[in-house]
């Protein structure tokens, strides 16, 4: 996946100026797609855990039998 330039270096400011860090363009990279890949699982269990599921619905007789004479 290709982020834009400017989504990129605005994760720059976001690592400069909450944590201190700054980072190189390869480490930049790297963290983008952590990320990415972070968010992207925890949208697959958010989907997985709200899925409707539709069981079958099964009949039973609940009446008992009756015996022939």
């Amino acid at each position: 996946m290709k982020l834009k330039p400017e989504t990129l270096e605005k994760l720059r400011v976001i690592l400069k100026e909450d944590f201190g860090q700054e980072v190189s363009d390869q480490e930049l990279h790297d963290v983008a797609f952590n990320l990415l890949g972070y968010f992207d699982t925890l949208m697959q269990c958010h989907y997985e855990d709200t899925a409707v599921v539709e069981v079958p619905v099964t009949q039973y007789d609940n009446e008992p039998k009756r015996q022939e004479a």
